[in-house]
């Protein structure tokens, strides 16, 4: 008989829905879930996904059938949750940001080593096909090297879903689009080419300090300069997920095809529908050459991403993966970066991004 995992998620929003759907998938994952805020509300989950029910996150961590947590929670809930399943002896994957200070993500690092579990912090693009082909591009320098980059992610979160208690529309639990959305692009830009050298970056939102669209200008010593727009303030305007990179010999030029989203009670709109079921997603342009296309979407591209990243969660859980890819080290380099771009507009002035502390050497 193949190994079985109980796996319990804390979590019954929008993501955490997105994951139950991911691990339902998995024969060798039992899913739990935790009643939380609103047992009324996880009942129902729980019913939905075929799902076992625990009375409280306590009694979840209580039970040493569960093997680990999915802490798919509000991003000021990051560090307690993560402290106290490290404390219980269970891995743990939780949602980005990993947290809203280094402070807090450095004590989860800390918790999750003196227990000695596993701390994975879901960063999905490392699963998505068209960046992982373009960052195999940048970093083989077939095109030379990379100049500069562009990256956008906008949509309208901010307006249309608030979240449990409201926590995605107040800044001190969320962070703003600089911390909470403009993360998934700076983990991309790590992951190819570490830590910038310093960053600009200015914000504005509904009501002072609440960061909710942003530009962030990365400089890297001897590499590209990258420029990322980020936003929850569309009004129901068609969603932006883009990346084009622009290298010596040829650019790469991505863009998500907005049918297909379906996420965040936010469906796609029509006026970004790609003609044809096979449109290229991500293509290679060079000087009189045909444009090469290096990947089309997959049909349910939302779904397969969740589907890998909580399938390789598992896989190491249950030691059949080395945790290569998501290091928590990794995530808390994101972090560096995002709150350095919130330490720029605060400032008004570029910064670069504060170092680890103690509690990694």
């Amino acid at each position: 008989m193949s190994a079985r995992i109980r796996v319990g998620l804390a979590g019954t929003g929008d993501i955490g829905r997105l994951h139950a759907r991911a691990l339902k998938t998995n024969p060798t994952v039992e899913l739990y879930v935790n009643a939380g805020a609103n047992p009324a509300k996880a009942a129902a989950f729980a019913r939905e996904f075929e799902a076992g029910l625990y009375g409280s996150y306590g009694e979840m961590l209580a039970d040493p059938r569960v093997r680990a947590v999915d802490l798919c929670i509000p991003n000021d809930l990051h560090r307690r949750y993560a402290e106290q399943a490290a404390a219980a002896g269970k891995a743990i994957l939780c949602e980005k940001p990993m947290a809203l200070s280094l402070e807090d993500a450095e004590a989860m690092i800390a918790a999750a080593r003196r227990a000695g579990v596993l701390l994975m912090i879901a960063h999905p693009l490392r699963f998505w096909p068209e960046y992982i082909r373009m960052r195999e591009v940048l970093r083989s320098c077939e095109l030379g090297s990379c100049l500069a980059m562009t990256m956008r992610r906008m949509l309208s979160l901010y307006v249309s879903v608030p979240g449990e208690q409201g926590w995605r529309r107040e800044s001190a639990r969320m962070g703003g689009a600089v911390i909470d959305l403009q993360i998934h692009d700076l983990d991309f830009l790590y992951w190819c080419f570490g830590l910038p050298e310093r960053v600009f970056c200015e914000a504005t939102g509904h009501t002072p300090g609440d960061l909710n669209h942003s530009y962030a200008t990365l400089h890297y010593a001897g590499g590209p300069i990258a420029l990322i727009e980020s936003s929850y303030l569309l009004q129901g305007d068609p969603m932006v997920f883009s990346a084009k990179a622009v290298c010596e010999r040829g650019t790469l030029d991505y863009a998500l095809h907005l049918e297909q989203f379906d996420m965040h009670a936010l469906p796609g709109s029509e006026a970004g529908r790609a003609h044809g079921r096979d449109a290229a997603s991500l293509v290679c342009y060079r000087a009189n050459k045909a444009p090469e296309v290096l990947a089309t979407q997959e049909p349910d591209i939302f779904a397969s991403v969740f589907q890998r990243e909580l399938a390789y969660f598992v896989d190491c859980v249950l030691g059949r993966r080395n945790n290569d890819l998501l290091p928590a080290e990794d995530s808390l380099a994101a972090l560096q970066i995002a709150l350095a771009c919130k330490r720029s507009v605060e400032t008004g002035k570029p910064v670069a991004p504060e170092r680890a502390g103690a509690t990694l050497s």
